[in-house]
This record gives structure tokens, sequence and C-alpha cells, in this order.
């Protein structure tokens, strides 16, 4: 399985990788209004806390991370695609020294047990990859061994309650949640809204600090986030 999972990401993922093209529906309304964009990675690095290390599980291109070094003493990245993670050690040489021995990335499958000790990362980031994973409750368990006491978990999601989604349901169609023509949807495996990841989140012992979205206009679409984001971004906090 994890061979399977591994040649499929690394097949859609390239070291080198043309720019994702929109399905054609949306692509001249995105373009029109790209410039009021809020894009998820912003969003989400706005909201971190900072401090000893973060981990970033499913780095893609490791840019997230790399980023996150003027926040954390030592920042690490995973991802399942050797090809990412080729690339993503390449741009570590490319930083100044200074900062090469505070960064590491990792060829890991996060369905796996993460490489890190126990209560060792001060906080848990994951960007448009909970979806793909085959068990988001094994992910949860290990992103609970690796957190430190009162550490934080932020992630973002697509929703599937988005507003234009409930009327592709409405009319017997299937709404997508992923702009990769990639295999099914994309690869995604998991479908969430917010209030099934409130019940999720609670069950593992967190507490909920921010719901927001990303996205064209979002100031707006914040407004009603279950169902006018296009994606969920949570940040929650371990409870004792």
């Amino acid at each position: 399985m994890k061979n399977i999972k591994k040649a499929f990401y690394e097949e859609a993922y390239p070291e080198k990788r043309s720019k994702l093209q929109l399905r054609s529906g949306l692509s001249f309304l995105y373009n029109l209004f790209r410039s009021f964009e809020d894009y998820r990675e912003d969003a989400v690095y706005r909201l971190l806390p900072g401090g000893k290390t973060l981990a970033d599980i499913g780095c893609g291109d490791g840019n997230f991370v790399i980023r996150s070094l003027e926040k954390y003493e030592n920042c690490f990245g995973t991802d399942i695609a050797g090809t990412r993670i080729s690339a993503t050690r390449k741009k570590i040489l490319k930083l100044p020294k200074k900062f090469r021995h505070r960064i590491r990335f990792y060829n890991s499958d996060a369905d796996e047990k993460l490489p890190f000790p126990d209560r060792s990362v001060s906080t848990v980031t994951m960007i448009a990859s909970l979806e793909h994973f085959f068990d988001p409750f094994g992910i949860f368990e290990e992103i609970n061994r690796v957190l430190d006491k009162k550490g934080t978990v932020i992630f973002q999601v697509p929703n599937l309650a988005f507003l234009p989604r409930r009327l592709t349901v409405l009319f017997g169609g299937l709404p997508l949640t992923s702009e990769d023509d990639t295999g099914w949807d994309g690869g995604h495996m998991h479908y969430f809204t917010v209030g099934s990841l409130k019940d999720f989140l609670k069950k593992f012992g967190y507490q909920i600090e921010i719901i927001t979205c990303s996205g064209i206009f979002a100031p707006v679409r914040r407004l009603y986030v279950s169902l006018l984001g296009a994606d969920i971004i949570i940040k929650a906090v371990k409870k004792d």
C-alpha cells in the first residue's frame, strides 16, 4: 500500500511541476479577482504562535517550512513524495549557512509513525494534506504524541459544505474539493465540514481557538465560514 501511495504522489508532484490549471468554469473568475485572494499559506502563517519547533506534515515544496524559520528555532517538514523532498533539500543548500542546521525534511508517510520524539514539537501544521491521508484518526494520535504539553495544531482542509458544493449535490452532482485533475478528486480521500471538525477535535482533547478560511474575498467569507468558505482553517490547542 505504501509503495502505491508513494508512486501516486511522486507522479502527481514531480520535482518540477507546471503551474496548476484551474478547471475551465472557474479560471476566468479566478484570474479576474486574484488580487483579492488571501492565499492559504499566508492565512496559516499569520496564526503561528512561534516557539521552539514546528513540524509541517505534507510539506510539499517546503516553502512554508523555510518561511517559518522566522518564528521557530527549528522547522521540520515531512512528505511521502520523494520528488518533493528532493526539491526541498536543494532549497536548503541555497539558504545562508546560519539557517541550514535549523531545518530538515523527511521523506516519510504520515499514515505511519511521525519521525519525531514524544512531546518534541511546539506546533504542527497541515496545509491541504489531511484530506489525503488514509486515517485522520491515526494522524491525530501521532500528533498528540509529538506535541508538547500545550502544543498547537493548525490545519487547512477543503470545506465540503461550501455553498456551491451544496448546490452541486442538490442538483445530483458530485462536489469536487480539488482543482487538481490527478486521480479521483486530486487524491482526496476524506471530506470535512466545520461541524464535523469540531466534533473530531473534541474527541482528541483540543480546544479550538480560531476557525477561519482563505481565498478570494476572504474577509467576507469569514463572516460565515461553514457556508461561504471554500476551505476551513482551524487553530486548536492541546488541553492538559
